[in-house]
C-alpha cells in the first residue's frame, strides 16, 4: 500500500502526480507538523458506489486512508512552507551515503518506526538525511505548492 497523490488537471507530471509509500508517508506528515504545519483535514466529495449507493460529502477527513480525499490550496501550501523550514535542519545534519540505511524489518526498525509514530523530531529528521531523500523531498514541496490534490 502507498498513498498516490493526484492533481486532475495538471500536465506537468511533476504537479499531476506524487507516491509516498506506506512507510514515507507518515514521516512527512510529522515533518511538516513537526515545522509548524496544522493540518486543516480533507474533504470526500459526494459520491455514488456500484451498487447505485448515494453517499454524501464528508468534512474533516484525515489523510491516512486512500479515499481520494482531497486536501485544499491552502493545507498544500502550508504543508509546503513548513517542510521548507525542515529542509534548512536537514540539509545542515550530515548527510547519510545511499544505502547504508538497512531496510531489515528488525527490531531496531520497529523501535524507530514508534519513534516516528510518536513524533520525536531526531527520529523524523533522519528519515530525510540522503541526498536521495532530500531530493525527493525537494519535489514533494514542488507538487504541493501546485495547489489541492487527492489522495488514493
Amino acid at each position: 500500500m502507498g498513498y498516490d497523490l493526484y492533481r486532475d488537471e495538471e500536465t506537468d507530471e511533476d504537479l499531476h502526480y506524487f507516491r509516498w509509500n506506506i512507510w514515507g508517508f507518515p514521516p512527512v506528515r510529522y515533518l511538516g507538523e513537526i515545522y509548524g504545519w496544522i493540518p486543516m483535514g480533507t474533504t470526500l466529495e459526494a459520491w455514488i458506489d456500484d451498487d447505485g449507493n448515494a453517499h454524501s460529502k464528508e468534512t474533516d477527513c484525515g489523510y491516512d486512508t486512500n479515499d481520494g480525499q482531497i486536501v485544499c490550496a491552502e493545507d498544500a501550501q502550508l504543508w509546503a512552507d513548513a517542510l521548507k523550514l525542515a529542509l534548512v535542519d536537514i540539509k545542515k545534519l550530515p548527510i547519510v551515503k545511499e544505502g547504508s540505511k538497512s531496510s531489515k524489518i528488525d527490531d531496531a526498525y520497529m523501535a524507530e518506526r514508534e519513534e516516528i509514530h510518536n513524533k520525536v523530531p531526531e527520529a523524523i529528521l533522519r528519515q530525510f538525511n540522503t541526498e536521495t531523500s532530500i531530493s525527493y523531498l525537494e519535489r514533494y514541496v514542488v507538487f504541493l505548492e501546485g495547489g489541492d490534490f487527492k489522495i488514493y
